[in-house]
This record gives structure tokens, sequence and C-alpha cells, in this order.
């Protein structure tokens, strides 16, 4: 097991412009103000999702494309340090017109309708991320 203390600084709330890739926008802030622990959450729409599914048999991210409106039910994820640069790791959980919900690893190409989202930076060493031969994925090491 892991485990830190942080203390929150400050907390960022903003929203994307229709249109903008939300990866990239919240990395955009990311760097804008340094953030380098922490976490996101956010809500909206999306015009077109790209999300992944980690299959642990294969150990290969299964990615989809939704070429559709969607709603974005939930938006949460953490911050960390992987390549030696800030990494933005995201999960969301969407919605289609009939309620249907589905979710899984948000990947860069998703598209904002509408967004809102809260930034909420940790001081305190960032955890780092490193290869885990176990699970064949990039987990907090240190």
């Amino acid at each position: 097991m892991m485990l830190r203390e942080f203390q929150i600084q400050r907390i960022y709330q903003g929203s994307l412009d229709k249109g903008a890739d939300i990866l990239e926008g919240l990395l955009g802030v990311m760097k804008q103000h340094q953030i380098s622990a922490g976490i996101i959450s956010g809500i909206g729409a999306v015009s077109e999702a790209r999300l992944a599914y980690y299959n642990s048999e294969t150990r290969i991210y299964e990615e989809q494309v939704f070429p559709e409106p969607l709603e974005i039910v939930s938006l949460k994820g953490n911050i960390s340090i992987k390549d030696n640069a800030a990494f933005p790791h995201l999960h969301a959980v969407l919605s289609r017109r009939d309620f249907t919900p589905f979710g899984g690893h948000l990947l860069p190409k998703t598209y904002v309708f509408a967004f809102e989202f809260e930034i909420i930076p940790f001081t305190g060493e960032p955890f780092v991320r490193g290869f885990d031969e176990a699970t064949g994925l990039f987990l907090w090491k240190q």
C-alpha cells in the first residue's frame, strides 16, 4: 500500500470552449498553473468521445470512438507524473439520449459541447508512474 498526505493549495474551477479537446484543455490549465499532483472532476456534454477499456487478459487498451452527442455524467481523475511530465489520468461515465450509461478511460479527441471542471492541486511530492510488471500498467511507484 502507498499512502501520502497532501494539503490543498486552492481550487480551480472553469469551463472549456465548445469544440475543445477535453484532455488537451485540462493539460493546458495544468501547465499554466504548474500542477503536478491533484484531482480533477467535471460534468457536461461532448459531441464525440474516445474511450478505452484495459483488457487485463491481453494487456491491451481497447479503444472505441463514439461519434455522437453524449452527456458527461461524471468525469474523475488524478494528476501525477509520468515520463517526467504532469499526467492527468481520467475516467468518464457518459450517457446516451436513452439514458444508457457507459464509461472508460478518457482519451484525446473527446470534444466538448459544454464542459465545467474543477482541478484541485495538492502540495507535496507528486506520485510518479512507472511500469508495473504484474498488471502491465503504469501505476504509482513512488
